[in-house]
């Protein structure tokens, strides 16, 4: 018997191609059972998943690129399937399949790299049941940038069951990987704070048991993809990839069981139906198709917060970093020149860090009055607290305990607190989620802006909770404080990292700190400036002494003072992973431009301007790196689209440009 379904066109469908495209679900009518396959393509017909059921009933899928008159292989057969404590979920017979539904809906954020997003793609659903006749549906989605997939596992059911582990695997052709260990567990990991690695070869083993990090990029035949997953709700863990990827096939794996101590489960617990993480693969041509790329968003639940206006992005002073050496990083008269400074450059926010709660002279109430007088708001760090977070650092036990929490988020919001920075959680684990997800909760409640610190990565929560601002979950600034080789190091992973880790998210770097705290900058203070705008937070924290910074030109000073952290579009202009990057992005008529050389020889990085607009003229401020890497030369430009600039940097340099229109 066959069962025949319409077909519309193949893979290399025109801009007609929205329309999805299943190839046949075929019993053989005479005898034994074939293959079953069904294919979904992207809307403008570019990125294609192949699904494919063996007579024996292993599910599989594979990712095809379009380009010309061939498609390339990026993803090749890979397995599909779950493993529940009760019974496994391997061995599978399709039921039905729904038709293909077109979905293209707006959506706003209150940060990011773009801001007014358009959710558009292809989606259709496998319903199956295993060999005790239990069901799962497995969803597919298409995007024009990538394929994202998950399960679900239908039906009524206030039982609790347990989800031990996936058999998801992602097995890529032979091609390079750029890709950040896993932690092994301590007090303060895993926190997604090491070196990314790379260039090294698809399948390469990571250097210890823990495996590898979301997101990993790979270039695989001149191609390029992202993995990652979103939608990360609380009924789930944080997922990595497995350690030893053999012959390219990476498996999904669960956290480790002795995360936080061995405190709750590394497992999985949910009543049904249960709705699972999307499994995302970013695709494309160009390394701008990664880095433009705001999939990880579009696959997130719609946000919960009706009134976005008093989200605010913006940028903040912040003490703790210039004087932690040597204690004089929260004092009250510290604070508050952190306050005034923030005034000076009309910044939004100062950031008061760790140790408020028990400083001598310290009185939250008055500094709160202060800050007010000022026009500043304020940010609070907290320790997420809990009966295995082992870091003393206070205030603790402020945020884990639900009844606790709101207190204290009604306390602060009432004294004028615009946000909340909460550091250490030190686990992947579905508590850990469901931790997350009751902060950002109450937050909203309460009106509280939140940026996590010690924390995972970012799954999608932005656009579900608008007000989480940032993550840090990368090794930033702070590594030249507690890293011996971030010296050494820096330099590629930044150039990494806006390739990797700042495409499903904003980054807490904290960056533009020219002095020297413990470990020496091999950087140029041009490379450290541009970091401003390569690097996207939603509050992008300055670290420095307010002395340095007062100590800079005054174009350098005006850079900083106009810098916008909420976006309207972003433009990768050019770059390679560990070797060098550009970033434009848009805020209103204007672009702000950073570059980044992560190489010990000059260059000239070339920088087209064809994102402009036709037709219009415009006026640049070129800060570049000097004569060495602790000054500046600064020149004006008049540009257009038909622009090609040649920026000179240093060995380790760096460079900004603030381009806006001519006024007539």
């Amino acid at each position: 018997m066959t069962l025949k379904i319409k077909k519309t066109a193949g893979l290399h469908l025109s801009c007609r191609g929205m329309y999805f495209l299943i190839i046949g679900i075929l019993l053989c009518s005479c005898g034994g059972k074939k293959d079953d396959r069904w294919s979904l393509s992207s809307p403008d017909g570019k990125v294609a998943a192949e699904v494919k059921m063996t007579a024996s009933g292993q599910l599989t899928y594979r990712v095809l690129l379009a380009g010309g008159n061939d498609s390339t292989e990026i993803v090749q057969a890979s397995p599909l399937g779950i493993v529940r404590k009760d019974q496994r979920f391997d061995t599978l017979t399709f039921i039905s399949a729904e038709g293909v539904k077109t979905t293209g809906e707006s959506y706003t954020l209150a940060s990011g790299k773009r801001l007014n997003e358009r959710n558009h793609y292809n989606e259709f659903t496998l319903h199956l049941k295993n060999r005790k006749g239990s069901g799962l549906d497995v969803v597919f989605r298409a995007y024009d940038d990538g394929i994202a997939f998950k399960y679900v596992f239908p039906g009524n059911d206030s039982q609790m069951y347990t989800v031990l582990n996936e058999l998801t695997g992602f097995d890529l052709p032979a091609g390079k990987a750029w890709m950040q260990p896993y932690d092994k567990p301590t007090a303060y990991a895993p926190a997604y704070e090491r070196n990314y690695e790379g260039a090294m070869p698809v399948g390469t083993g990571s250097p210890g048991e823990e495996g590898w990090c979301f997101p990993a990029v790979f270039e695989i035949g001149g191609h390029w993809l992202l993995l990652s997953e979103s939608n990360l709700k609380s009924n789930f863990y944080g997922s990595h990839l497995n350690a030893k990827p053999t012959d390219g096939l990476y498996r999904v794996v669960p956290p480790l069981e002795n995360e936080a101590s061995g405190y709750a489960s590394a497992h999985a617990e949910s009543t049904l139906p249960w709705d699972m993480p999307w499994r995302v693969v970013i695709v494309g041509h160009r390394l701008a198709d990664l880095v433009e790329s705001n999939l990880v968003s579009h696959l997130a639940d719609p946000s919960v917060i009706d009134d976005l206006s008093w989200i605010q992005a913006g940028r903040a002073s912040w003490a703790w970093w210039s004087g932690y050496l040597d204690g004089t990083s929260d004092t009250p008269e510290k604070l508050k020149k952190y306050i005034d400074f923030a005034q000076e450059m009309s910044w939004e926010y100062s950031l008061i860090d760790a140790g408020w709660d028990y400083r001598k002279g310290f009185d939250l109430e008055e500094m709160a009055r202060y800050a007010d007088s000022k026009g500043v708001k304020l940010l609070l760090w907290y320790n997420s607290g809990g009966p295995i977070n082992h870091v003393d650092a206070g205030p603790r036990d402020k945020m884990f305990d639900r009844e606790i929490r709101r207190n204290e988020m009604k306390r602060i919001a009432a004294l004028g607190i615009k946000g909340v920075k909460i550091d250490f959680f030190g686990s992947d684990k579905q508590a850990f989620m469901q931790l997350y997800h009751d902060i950002l909760e109450d937050a909203a409640e309460f009106k509280l802006l939140v940026n996590f610190h010690g924390c995972t990565i970012p799954r999608g929560w932005s656009r579900t909770y608008p007000n989480m601002i940032s993550y840090e979950s990368v090794k930033g600034e702070e590594g030249y404080i507690y890293h011996a080789d971030y010296e050494e190091k820096a330099p590629v992973h930044c150039a990494i990292l806006p390739f990797t880790r700042n495409v499903v998210g904003s980054m807490d770097y904290t960056p533009v700190a020219f002095s020297v705290q413990q470990v020496p900058h091999r950087t140029s203070y041009g490379f450290e400036l541009a970091l401003s705008v390569v690097f996207e937070s939603g509050i992008q924290h300055f670290p420095d002494q307010v002395e340095v910074y007062r100590k800079l030109p005054k174009p350098v000073n005006a850079f900083l003072r106009s810098l916008p952290t909420a976006w309207d579009d972003t433009k990768l202009v050019s770059g390679y992973p560990g070797r060098d990057v550009v970033i434009a992005r848009q805020k209103g008529e204007s672009w702000y431009m950073g570059g980044i050389n992560a190489e010990d020889n000059e260059k000239e990085l070339e920088v087209s301007l064809d994102f402009l607009n036709p037709g219009v003229n415009y006026n640049a401020t070129l800060i570049t790196d000097g004569a060495d890497k602790k000054n500046f030369t600064i020149t004006t430009k008049s540009l257009t689209s038909q622009s090609k600039e040649r920026v000179k940097v240093l060995p380790i340099g760096g460079f900004v440009m603030e381009i806006a229109p001519v006024k007539n």
